[in-house]
């Protein structure tokens, strides 16, 4: 086992060697070519018979160019998936005109078919399923080997989501189907509510703009506010790049921001945890976007117990990162702005740096308190408490 963890090898390369290695052996058990699991290993099929799936949900695929310049030299490492074009053309009658009288259409792999056809091979590595045969198994196989591979742009995905969501009859079941939380998809159908400036600003991938604030903004409904939340998100973006050039507000002198690492750890220690990033990052989202469900956050926030001054200070840095100012908890000023946005704002940066201060220091290790903020998170914002390592993408 010692000699497989230390072979110079990625993850993702060992993935590869174990895959062709089963190839191997199913091909050489099932001399016919039908396998186990319904698959029957071909080791290579003529370019010129296999087809796009026309129902694919990637409209443009990026990233062909460099990958058929690696075929051109190691080949290709990772079969396509592909029925017979009988096979899909009676799961999508729809789509017969568009598909040839023979040959098979790729399910997994339209990528590296684009690649295979620029680099001038002539034939491609496949798996030809013999299981997926209705409108609904190739749906499915076709959305999960995209999202697991991260291949779709949000809007792509969110089209994914709901062409499924047809065909299952709810969104609890298209999360089961790909292997998702409920909250996975919900994030990901905020995108609906997005306003035409917004949709425009993330397909073109204007600065300041992410696919984690997107979802955020989406939780807004009315146009105004989340056309006010998007423009305070990028002043934000603009003061983080442009540090020297931000006017500073005059504020009285904040407590000291305590490290970001576990107990134990002294006074300036470097943040290391990348849970505590990942958080952290999730809050100052939230702060500037001014969402999320604030009752929920007070009461978890009001049964930890931090120091407070660290708190102020903490919810102070976010404020003035988000470009509100840490001025919006100054007490003196509270009754001038009773129900303002600025002044939820300072209500959630203040909660969230109380919950986080405990998160810190406890190490998630108080269970209680821990889950409920957690859960908060993973619901409001695209926090993920473990980060899965995404798919090979040869």
């Amino acid at each position: 086992m010692a000699g497989a963890q230390n072979d110079g090898l990625s993850l993702a390369e060992r993935r590869k060697q174990l895959a062709a290695k089963r190839a191997q052996e199913e091909a050489a058990a099932n001399p016919q070519g039908a396998s186990a699991s319904g698959v029957n290993v071909t080791p290579e099929m003529p370019l010129h018979s296999l087809v796009h799936n026309p129902r694919n949900a990637r409209r443009n695929m990026e990233g062909v160019e460099g990958l058929a310049e690696t075929y051109e030299t190691t080949g290709v490492l990772q079969p396509c998936l592909v029925v017979p074009v009988e096979t899909f053309r009676a799961a999508f009658p729809e789509c017969a005109e568009d598909l040839p009288a023979e040959g098979h259409v790729v399910i997994g792999g339209n990528r590296r078919l684009a690649a295979a056809h620029q680099a001038g091979l002539a034939t491609l590595p496949v798996h030809v399923s013999t299981n997926l045969k209705t409108r609904e198994d190739i749906l499915v196989a076709a959305a999960t080997e995209n999202i697991a591979r991260e291949e779709l742009k949000p809007f792509e995905e969110l089209a994914t989501i709901e062409e499924l969501k047809t065909e299952l009859g709810t969104y609890d079941a298209v999360a089961k189907k790909l292997g998702k939380t409920g909250g996975w998809v919900s994030q990901r159908r905020r995108l609906h509510h997005l306003q035409p400036e917004l949709r425009q600003a993330l397909e073109t991938r204007t600065p300041g703009m992410t696919i984690e604030l997107a979802r955020d903004l989406g939780k807004i409904k009315d146009r105004d506010q989340q056309l006010k939340a998007w423009r305070t998100a990028q002043h934000a973006a603009d003061r983080a790049a442009n540090p020297a050039t931000a006017q500073q507000p005059k504020t009285k002198k904040a407590g000291k921001v305590p490290a970001q690492g576990g107990p134990g750890d002294g006074p300036g220690t470097p943040l290391e945890d990348t849970a505590v990033k990942a958080r952290r990052e999730a809050c100052l989202l939230t702060v500037a976007t001014g969402a999320g469900d604030l009752a929920r956050l007070s009461i978890i926030a009001a049964q930890v117990p931090v120091d407070p001054d660290e708190a102020l200070a903490l919810a102070g840095q976010w404020l003035t990162e988000a470009a509100v100012g840490s001025s919006a908890l100054h007490l003196a000023t509270l009754s001038g702005e009773e129900g303002t946005d600025r002044q939820r704002q300072g209500a959630l940066a203040l909660a969230l740096a109380h919950c986080e201060l405990h998160m810190t220091r406890t190490s998630g290790t108080e269970s209680t308190h821990a889950r409920a903020y957690a859960d908060w998170l993973e619901t409001h914002t695209d926090y993920q408490p473990t980060d899965a390592e995404p798919a090979p993408t040869a």
